[in-house]
């Protein structure tokens, strides 16, 4: 592939953290890695609270905000909740600018987004 074409891998790593299901998601969340996140998410994401640990994706675009906000708003019906957490500048700026950064529960690290147990959120 010739440079500057390659497009950037995503890589998913999935764990349980205190009945959280926090999946680790690096590189960049786009129209082309989307069916990955979404598939990693399906077959992961058993219970109703998921975390999205965002610290090592470096890019997200609108694909990637439908398949978020599309997650928060299930898991809200199911009486769960999706938590994102440590987000960088390029990924919060996406939030900002879309304003659903107050809608979504970002949190600085996945430790503070685990803080409380899943059987004690709401």
């Amino acid at each position: 592939m010739a440079e500057g074409t390659a497009t950037m891998e995503l890589n998913v790593g999935s764990e349980v953290q205190r009945g959280w299901r926090v999946l680790a998601v690096a590189g960049e969340l786009d129209i082309d890695t989307v069916p990955l996140l979404s598939a990693r998410l399906d077959s992961d994401v058993t219970g109703r609270h998921a975390v999205l640990d965002l610290s090592g994706l470096q890019f997200m675009d609108s694909t990637g905000l439908a398949l978020v906000l599309d997650w928060h708003r299930r898991l809200a019906e199911a009486g769960g909740q999706l938590r994102i957490a440590a987000t960088q500048a390029p990924v919060r700026r996406l939030f900002e600018l879309a304003d659903v950064a107050e809608v979504l529960s970002l949190h600085e690290t996945v430790d503070a987004a685990v803080q409380e147990s899943a059987d004690t959120a709401s």
